[in-house]
Formats: C-alpha cells, structure tokens, sequence
C-alpha cells in the first residue's frame, strides 16, 4: 500500500482502541524500523505490543491534558524528538493536534482539527460552500435556545458542539420538554433543527482533494434514535448513481473544510420532495453555489476518521481495505495507492441492539442466532453476568451483528430478521426488584419495572 520511503522515524501513537477493534498498529508501522511509542489509555493497553514499542506510557484517560502532556514531553526528553504523532479515535484528535503543536511536530493543529470536530464551524464552512445544512446555533445562553426553538419549531436536537457516537444529545419535542433540558448543564452544546429524511453514513478516502474510496450505508433509523432505544441498523447502498454524486458531494464538503488528505466519515440526509426544507443558515449571504445537483442533500457532520461501531470490521471483511490502516498511514504522510473499489459487488451492513431500558442491569441469558440467518456472518453478544449502564455507546450495546449478502434489500431483510428474533433476559443491578424481565422481538420490553 506504501512506498516504504519514510524509514527511521520516530512516532508517538496515541491508544484507546482495545483488541476487539482489531487496530493492527504492528502491521500499520514496523517496529523493527521506527521507534514506536504509545500513549496508551487503560482500557486499551492489551491492544499494544510492548515487546516491539520502544515505550508504552499508560494514563487513566486521553482528555486529561495535563496528564497527557506531561508524559509525552518525557518520552521526548528521554527518547528524543517526535516525528509524527498519530491519533486514530475521533475524540484524541485534538489532544494530538495539541501535542504537535507543543512539541514542533508536523501535522495537523488545532485550528485544522477544530474545522471538523466542533459542530457549529463546520457547519458555517459548509454552508458557505453553497450546500444545505440544518439550521442552527450555538446553544451558548438558554434564551439563545429559547429563541431559536421558537423561530425554527419543535422538535429541535441539543448535541455536544465536539461529541462522538452519539453521546449526550437531546431530541425537545415541545417547550416544557425544553426547559426540563435546560435545567441540565449544557456547557458547549449546538442547537439545530430536525431534518426528516433518510441518513446516509459515508465512509471514504480523500487524497489531494478527490475522493478515491467511497462506500455508502443507508440507515435504517438514526443514530439519535438509537441512543434514545431503538435498533440502529446500517445497509450498504445499492445505487451506484446515488454513490457516484455523494463522491463529489464529499469533496465539495472536505474542500471546504480543508480536508484534502484523510480518511472520513460522513453523514448526510436525502430528503424527499415532501419533506421540508432545510435551507443554509442565515449567518452566510455570500453563498454561492457548487457544480451538480446537490439540493436534496443536508449536511449533518463530519470527521476526519475512520466510520465507528462495526464499519472498520465491515470494511476489512467484506471490502478487503483497513480503513484504519489507511488513517494510520496517511498521518505518517505515506504515498499510498489504494486498490479500487468499483461500485457494486457484495454489501455490508451491521446491526447495533440497544441496552435494556432500566441501567444499570445484568444480562442473564441471550439467543444466538448465528445458525438462523445466513447473511449475518459475525454477532457479539453480552455474556450473562455482564452489567450494562448506558455508557457503551456502540460497543457495550444489547448484541451486535455483522451481515454480507449480494444487495443491500438482503441485507436490509436479514437485518430485520435478526431484530424479529432477538431475545435478551436481565434484572436490574439495584436489587430492589427479583423480577426477571425480557426484550424480544423487535426490541420491545414484554415487561419492565
């Protein structure tokens, strides 16, 4: 995939993948060649080799700066200057930014990475490029949200202006729903309107502006309506048309994030012609527009890393590229020549089951159901005993599924078979109550406290 040229280097790798991911940083770098060093969080400390790293310095966790910092500058003082410094989770981008800037390394700062982690400026970069995003504002004082909720209309959504995987976001039907949110601390949210469309997840390789490796997933409900408790099932496309116009739509977004060199992961809505506009935010009068037909797409986000939750095993499975690899290497600045991915072929998808709706719980029993459905290929169940509390996010969830099939419909079918006839039993953790309580079918509690 590389040319090799960029030997002798020496790298500061920062982890909190644990082994289950499967980030294969061993054969992403050679440690024979490069000096390696990690900075590791706990959790993730089995997924690094210590035998071939020149150092593993582990910390409780990568947000804390502090922290962070400290041992890095003595990875620097007892080993020497850094060449590069690699960050492949979505929330240590900034700390490695951070860190570049801290220790003269190249790279990415943090002006570059705040473009596409804080959700308010990339929205008003991407509006300014011509193209529809969802109407929005910084949720910076109640009566900012107050205001917005009642010129926009309910529902609206609160999310994190920096957050991931769906984490700490609030989807407000009505004003009094919106002031009990409000009562909440809501340091460093956005506010935007809901869009009501089909979401696509758009996963990709940009390289000198042109984008050279795309696949898209159809979903089959939202990601916010997942954290809220319903399954989230994800389906590769199955129209080539509508993949080769978001490859150009992508590039008309990374353009104008200044993104030219990455992989990424974008999510878009198609509306159709009944759902409502979702016009550019106000604040942008010098709009102009961009080449192609690009009207019934709305912008929701993006980031310059690889898909989450089951995408990276989807894409070395069933597609035969590691995404994460490719992250890997283009951070170290490698010529890579990537194999084409023609439109077509064989689909993906996978399927996320949500915890039980009382946390935290203890799994009792669940039903494999590997044998009943031929397009699902790979499940990760919680074993009984397990205690889920919410936090999961995409990987401590109620089971997760992988599917390959010859389209998307099949996949998309077998998707909904495996929801038909999940089974879970658990009990809540507090020990207030004995009683056993189960979903089944379509997610649904049969019974709960």
């Amino acid at each position: 995939m590389s040319d090799g040229s960029d030997a002798g280097r020496h790298i500061l790798i920062l982890n909190r993948f644990d082994g289950e991911v499967g980030c294969r940083y061993t054969e992403y770098v050679d440690h024979a060649t490069d000096r390696v060093a990690y900075l590791t969080a706990a959790g993730g400390r089995d997924a690094v080799d210590a035998a071939l790293a020149e150092t593993v310095a582990v910390v409780d966790d990568l947000a804390d700066w502090a922290a962070v910092s400290e041992l890095a500058l003595g990875i620097v003082r007892r080993y020497g200057p850094l060449d590069h410094v690699v960050a492949l989770f979505e929330r240590d981008l900034e700390v490695a930014a951070a860190l570049r800037e801290l220790l003269g390394v190249a790279g990415p700062r943090p002006a570059e990475v705040e473009r596409v982690r804080d959700k308010v400026t990339m929205k008003e970069l991407v509006a300014s490029a011509g193209l529809r995003v969802p109407r929005f504002t910084d949720a910076g004082s109640p009566d900012r949200v107050r205001r917005f909720a009642r010129e926009t209309g309910f529902p609206v959504v609160l999310k994190p202006r920096d957050g991931s995987g769906s984490q700490g976001i609030h989807l407000v039907h009505s004003a009094a729903s919106l002031e009990e949110t409000l009562a909440s601390p809501l340091e460093n949210y956005a506010c935007e309107e809901f869009v009501d469309g089909t979401m696509y997840q758009v996963d990709g390789v940009v390289q000198g502006g042109a984008v050279r490796v795309l696949r898209a997933f159809r979903l089959l409900n939202t990601c916010l309506e997942y954290a809220l408790g319903d399954p989230f099932g994800s389906v590769a496309c199955d129209d080539p048309e509508l993949e080769k116009r978001l490859a150009g739509y992508a590039e008309v977004v990374l353009a104008a994030l200044g993104v030219r060199d990455s992989v990424f992961h974008l999510e878009v809505f198609a509306v159709g012609p009944e759902a409502p506009a979702a016009p550019a935010v106000a604040p942008v009068p010098d709009a102009t527009p961009v080449p192609g037909d690009y009207d019934d797409l709305v912008f929701l986000e993006v980031a310059a890393r690889a898909g989450g939750a089951e995408l990276p095993h989807l894409w070395r499975e069933v597609y035969g590229l590691d995404l994460l690899e490719v992250a890997a290497r283009m951070s170290l600045g490698e010529s890579l020549v990537l194999p084409p991915l023609a439109p077509g072929g064989e689909a993906a998808g996978y399927l996320l089951m949500p915890e039980p709706p009382v946390r935290p719980c203890r799994v009792l029993s669940t039903t494999s159901l590997i044998d009943r459905v031929p397009e699902m290929y790979a499940e990760v169940l919680p074993e009984p005993g397990a205690v889920l509390n919410g936090t999961g996010g995409a990987k401590e969830t109620g089971g997760r599924y992988r599917f390959r099939a010859g389209s998307g419909r099949a996949v998309e079918l077998a998707i909904r078979q495996v929801i038909d006839a999940y089974d879970l039993d658990w009990e809540p953790v507090s020990g207030r109550d004995a009683q056993v309580f189960r979903v089944a079918g379509r997610a649904q509690s049969t019974a709960r406290p």
